[in-house]
């Protein structure tokens, strides 16, 4: 997202841990993620219980077999301990398939909310705030960070609850065949748990460290292929290959280190488990020999020993995906953490607030003694910009680099909030009106203007639904562009790509929506920059007829547009230095003077 040329650079930077320490940031994180998953609690709640069922019928699974062995050794029939085995399973695989299913949809829906918050907050949130933030990496957040929420959800916390309620049974009944293999198993669980939790950790770092890495990396990667062609010119296409596989190899170490931390938790708890086996192995075979235990019940026992792999498996993988979890919320919590645009100063609009229609005697647009700026640790802006537009004619806005045209252009649009001073719309001061109210009246094109997805028809249309076919190619017409639609395989419909069409088209094609809106203030950040001299007539004519009717205000970069302009406004440092027409300001000021000497230059005049 491009940000007004007089806006202080916002370089793109590896991204900085925000304030509180790890703890604070991992109970931000924790609060995130439990604000997500409140809704489905109830879901969760009954996916755990679930689990907990399937979970307990497969813990009397050993007890089954040590019951068939002893009936097996006692010629008593076998028949009800099979029969209790199939109900058992079926009801354990009825459980936890309406687990899983339950729980994929409570996910799922949370990766869906959590798009569409952020999706609302980039879309609906203040202008600066997003605009100092690369898009890359906000794109990042929708589509990489938000499906790593179902972890948590899914296989995190549900997992935790089911896999406690394995080890917690399987421990019980362990206790009931023989407490002393009991009391080895769980010593060598606790050296073994010990292990683990040292390795855990590990995974939870590392993973996050990526996931902040590849947001890194999309930025750049953004930035360099928006910039592709001033990179080939330069040759620099070394330079930018070896600074992007940097980043990638960044990602990829912390990714190999998570990996090997988790092949670590499972090795471990597959080696250590398998060290148990063959001790309980060998110790209840002595007490088989001692007498001090059945043969039945030392493979109940060891089923038992073996089972413990699974929930402690899960238990690790749950950590992981938790981790992982945290590591998404909390770069989702960033984003939540930019104010929407009804929040704050739209909150004290009056209800029922109405603009009135543009008048003659009444400016349109009126900004008295206003100072801005685009961050509270960032400078003044406007320091004091007092300015009048009238109802209908043209208004160039004229000034050195960084004097404060776009952001009076950001000003009036609400992009920007003064910190002192006033801006009315038809004398009805903003803080009044709803952000709605106040863009409904303005149409605007950017310097550099984007195409939006969609066709040509989509393009033109998101102006002014409803329009016919007549409307948009007569909107077109004006901009000198009817023709070369009607001329594409589809006409209207064609489906346009952004980087395979000129500035002059793209300014043309923004030029025909705005006109298409019919507002009461045009706003033009220069649309003649990068047409041709027959297009750019075509466009001070539209210029002109759209004056007549309406305010229109440029930015002006080229001669023609400050000749042309019923007012020209010379700003300078923030504040309106001089006002008056071309003529006027050419035999008064000095400023002006340099100002327009520089455009006839940059104009071949």
């Amino acid at each position: 997202m491009s940000q007004p040329a007089d806006q202080p650079e916002v370089v793109a930077s590896d991204p900085v841990p925000t304030s509180g320490g790890e703890d604070g940031t991992s109970q931000r994180s924790w609060r995130t993620l439990m604000t997500l998953v409140r809704p489905y609690r109830w879901h969760l709640a009954l996916g755990s219980a679930l689990g907990i069922t399937a979970t307990l019928t497969g813990l009397w699974t050993p007890r089954i077999v040590e019951s068939v062995i002893e009936h097996l050794g006692t010629g008593a029939s076998v028949t009800g301990d099979i029969v209790l085995f199939a109900v058992l399973t079926a009801v354990g695989l009825t459980a936890a398939l309406l687990q899983w299913g339950m729980l994929a949809r409570a996910g799922e829906s949370v990766v869906y909310d959590v798009r569409r918050t952020v999706v609302t907050r980039l879309l609906r949130g203040h202008v600066p705030a997003i605009s100092s933030r690369s898009t890359a990496d906000l794109v990042a957040r929708v589509t990489a960070d938000a499906p790593l929420l179902w972890g948590p959800v899914g296989s995190g916390l549900v997992s935790f609850v089911t896999a406690g309620t394995g080890v917690i049974g399987a421990i019980v009944l362990m206790g009931v065949i023989d407490t002393v293999l009991l009391g080895i198993t769980l010593g060598g669980l606790l050296i073994l748990g010990v292990m683990m939790a040292l390795i855990m950790p590990v995974v939870g770092r590392e993973r996050a460290k990526a996931q902040d890495a590849v947001g890194t990396l999309s930025a750049e990667l953004d930035t360099s292929v928006r910039a592709l062609r001033t990179i080939k010119v330069l040759g620099a296409e070394g330079e930018r290959t070896d600074a992007l596989l940097t980043r990638a190899r960044r990602v990829r170490a912390h990714d190999v280190r998570a990996n090997l931390a988790e092949v670590a938790l499972f090795e471990f708890g597959t080696g250590g488990m398998n060290i148990i086996s063959v001790v309980v192995l060998a110790v209840g075979a002595y007490r088989v020999g001692a007498g001090l235990m059945s043969v039945a019940s030392l493979v109940a026992f060891f089923m038992y020993v073996g089972n413990f792999i699974v929930p402690l498996l899960s238990l690790a993988d749950g950590f992981s995906s938790v981790q992982s979890g945290l590591a998404a919320s909390k770069r989702i919590a960033e984003v939540e953490e930019i104010a929407l645009e009804e929040v704050g100063q739209a909150a004290a609009a009056e209800p029922g607030t109405a603009v009135p229609a543009p008048s003659a005697d009444v400016p349109v647009l009126e900004l008295d003694g206003v100072v801005a700026r685009y961050d509270d640790a960032g400078p003044d802006v406007l320091n004091g910009l007092t300015l009048r537009i009238p109802a209908t004619g043209h208004v160039a806005l004229v000034g050195p680099a960084g004097a404060g045209k776009s952001s009076t252009l950001s000003l009036m649009l609400r992009f920007l909030s003064p910190r002192a001073g006033t801006v009315r719309l038809g004398g009805v001061p903003y803080e009044q009106l709803t952000f709605a109210q106040v863009r409904e009246r303005f149409a605007y094109v950017e310097q550099d203007p984007a195409v939006l997805p969609g066709t040509v028809r989509d393009n033109l249309a998101v102006a002014r639904p409803g329009a016919d076919d007549d409307e948009l190619f007569a909107a077109l017409d004006v901009v000198d562009m009817a023709g070369d639609v009607r001329e594409l395989p589809a006409g209207l419909d064609t489906v346009l790509v952004a980087g395979t069409m000129t500035g002059g088209a793209r300014q043309r094609l923004a030029l025909a929506r705005a006109l298409l809106r019919r507002a009461d203030v045009l706003l033009l950040d220069e649309v003649t920059s990068q047409v041709s001299n027959a297009t750019e007539r075509a466009i001070h004519a539209a210029i002109r007829a759209a004056s007549r009717h309406c305010a229109v205000v440029t930015i002006a970069h080229r001669i023609d547009t400050l000749k042309d302009a019923d007012l020209v406004v010379v700003i300078d440092d923030g504040v309106v230095r001089a006002t008056g027409t071309h003529a006027q300001l050419s035999a008064s000021d000095p400023v002006y003077q340099e100002l327009t000497g520089s455009l006839r230059i940059n104009d071949g005049a």
